[in-house]
């Protein structure tokens, strides 16, 4: 049986995901799991120690990804690819959004030190995806990279934004779209 405080960390991170950091309380996380809210903040004894606790397995999680991306790709193409699909399946074709861009959205309702680690992790997705466009400059395979810092801000920018386009339609289909004009800098 799953241990009670990873089951309410995914059911805390679905949640923020479809609904929205300001969109369920502990009543639904109670109902959810089948227990009382008095074991919720047992665990958590606040929603700011929650959405703290979920953005840093979160940014554990991405790190893993982020990694196994550039694991196995031969070019950074390829990564920028492997991390496009990685944004594309958070989004259940429209319903959900990553954790970042969800809670990007309910930052005034967030602790300090919840939007300090939110900052962090987006801010380590950007130093990535920096490290795949300077790795594109030497291996030729996304075209018109003018500054890699400046395209990884953008990117993470536009991933995340595709990824709200897509849950305020509730399609992939608006993902797709968003993001074709980064796709089409590829080179295969």
């Amino acid at each position: 049986m799953m241990e009670t405080r990873t089951l309410l960390l995914d059911l805390g991170e679905n949640a923020i995901r479809t609904r929205g950091f300001a969109g369920f309380s502990y009543a639904d996380l109670a109902r959810d799991a089948g227990i009382r809210k008095a074991s919720i903040h047992h665990h958590f004894p606040k929603k700011a120690d929650l959405a703290l606790a979920l953005i840093e397995r979160y940014a554990d999680n991405l790190d893993v990804a982020f990694s196994a991306i550039r694991t196995e790709a031969r070019t950074a193409g390829e990564a920028l690819n492997g991390a496009i699909a990685l944004y594309r399946g958070a989004i259940d074709e429209g319903s959900s959004a990553c954790l970042c861009a969800a809670l990007a959205t309910d930052t005034a309702l967030l602790s300090d030190a919840a939007r300090a680690a939110l900052e962090k992790t987006n801010a380590n997705t950007a130093a990535w995806f920096e490290d795949v466009f300077t790795t594109a400059q030497t291996d030729k395979t996304i075209n018109a990279i003018a500054s890699p810092k400046d395209e990884a801000i953008a990117t993470l920018a536009q991933l995340q934004g595709a990824q709200l386009l897509a849950k305020a339609a509730g399609t992939g289909d608006a993902f797709d779209n968003a993001v074709l004009a980064l796709q089409s800098r590829i080179i295969p």
